[in-house]
C-alpha cells in the first residue's frame, strides 16, 4: 500500500510539502506579532483551497485523485504575502482564482503563470487597500472585524518616493516592521530558504541571476532624492548600502526569491533558459518596484516573464542542436578523403 501511495504521487509532492512546512514558522512569527488572526487567515486560504479542489476535480474525469498540495502551497503564500488585516474574503477570492487559473490550464504540472502571483495580482488590483496597507507590529489584532489601529504603507512606498525608511536592521530582521505577515521577518525566510535549498528545491541558476539584477539595478540606478540624477557607481557608497537594505530586506524580494520563481512548473527546464529567465525576473522585479504603485513586485514580475520559459527551452534546444550537427559536420569532413 506504500508503494502504491508513493508511486500515485507527483512528482512535484515533496517541493509541497516542504513548502507548507516553511509556512509555519513564518505564521508562528505573525501570530507573536499580530495575535491569532493570522493563524486563522492561514487555515481560512487552506481550506478554501482544499474545497476547491474537491469541487473541481470531477472535471478531471472518473478515478481522479489529488497527487500533490499545490494548491493549498499557493493559498499558503497568498496568505504570507497579505497583511494581518486583510478580510478573510479577500483571502477567499484570492485562493479561488490562484485555483480556477492553475485548473483552467489542465491542472497539475499544466499552469504556465505562478498561481499565488496570478491570485495576489488579483486582490491586490481588486482590494488595494485591504493588501497593500499593513498594521504596526506589536498590536494584536482582532480575530474577527476591522482592526482600530491605523494601517501604513509598505516600505517600498518610501522607496519609490525617493526616501529611505527608519527601521532599524534588527527590526528588519526579526520582522518587526509593517508588511506582509511571512515576508518581514527576514532571518526566518532565509532560514526556510536554507532548507529548501538543502532539499533541493531551489536552482541556483534561475535565484543568482535574479539576485544579481535586483541588488545591482538599484545599485547603478538608485532612486534616491538626496542624490543626484547621474552618479558613478563608486560614488555615494553609505547611500547606496543602506538603499540594498531596504531593498532586499524590506519587500518581497527576498521572499519571492526563494518562495516563488524557482515553482517547477513554471521555471524552464534547461540550465541556459534558467539563467536567462532569472535574469528577466530581476529586472522586471526592480521596474514593477520602482514604477509601480503595488508592493508585490515579484509577482508582476512573474506574470510578464512567465510568458517565456517554453520559448527559452525552445530556443535552447535548437540551438545545442545547431551546435551538434555543426560539430558532425567537422568531425564527418576530416574522414572525408578527396577523390
Amino acid at each position: 500500500m506504500a508503494n502504491r501511495m508513493k508511486i500515485e504521487r507527483s512528482e512535484n509532492y515533496d517541493y509541497y510539502r516542504d513548502l507548507l512546512w516553511c509556512a509555519v514558522p513564518l505564521t508562528g512569527m505573525a501570530w507573536y506579532y499580530y495575535g491569532p488572526r493570522p493563524v486563522l487567515l492561514m487555515l481560512t486560504g487552506l481550506l478554501v483551497a482544499y474545497l476547491c479542489d474537491c469541487a473541481l476535480a470531477p472535471l478531471h474525469g472518473e478515478g481522479y485523485h489529488s497527487h500533490e498540495p499545490s494548491s493549498e502551497c499557493f493559498a499558503a503564500l497568498i496568505v504570507l504575502m497579505m497583511p494581518a488585516t486583510v478580510p478573510y474574503a479577500v483571502v477567499v477570492a484570492a485562493v479561488i482564482a490562484a485555483v480556477l487559473v492553475k485548473e483552467a490550464f489542465g491542472g497539475e504540472g499544466h499552469y504556465p503563470f505562478h498561481p499565488a502571483a496570478v491570485g495576489m495580482a488579483v486582490a491586490g488590483i481588486s482590494w488595494p487597500d485591504s493588501v497593500y496597507r499593513y498594521p504596526t507590529p506589536g498590536t494584536w489584532l482582532p480575530v474577527f472585524g476591522a482592526s482600530d489601529g491605523t494601517l501604513v504603507e509598505g516600505m517600498n512606498a518610501t522607496l519609490r518616493n525617493g526616501g529611505l525608511p527608519s527601521a532599524s536592521t534588527m527590526n528588519l530582521l526579526t520582522g518587526n516592521v509593517s508588511g506582509g505577515l511571512g515576508i518581514t521577518a527576514a532571518l526566518v525566510v532565509m532560514a526556510c530558504g536554507l532548507f529548501l535549498l538543502v532539499r533541493g528545491h531551489i536552482r541556483l541558476s534561475v535565484l543568482i541571476p535574479f539576485l544579481i539584477f535586483c541588488i545591482g539595478l538599484p545599485w547603478l540606478l538608485p532612486q534616491l532624492s538626496e542624490l543626484p540624477v547621474f552618479s558613478w557607481p563608486w560614488e555615494y557608497v553609505r547611500q547606496r548600502i543602506y538603499l540594498e537594505k531596504y531593498v532586499i530586506l524590506s519587500g518581497t524580494v527576498l521572499f519571492g526569491g526563494l518562495f516563488l520563481i524557482c515553482e517547477p512548473v513554471t521555471m524552464p527546464n534547461r540550465t541556459s533558459s534558467r539563467i536567462v529567465y532569472g535574469t528577466a525576473l530581476g529586472i522586471a522585479t526592480h521596474a514593477f518596484r520602482v514604477f509601480s504603485p503595488y508592493e508585490s513586485a515579484a509577482c508582476f514580475a512573474l506574470l510578464i516573464v512567465g510568458a517565456i520559459p517554453e520559448w527559452l527551452d525552445l530556443i535552447s534546444h535548437r540551438t545545442e542542436r545547431i551546435r551538434f550537427m555543426r560539430k558532425e559536420e567537422r568531425r564527418l569532413a576530416q574522414f572525408t578523403k578527396p577523390e
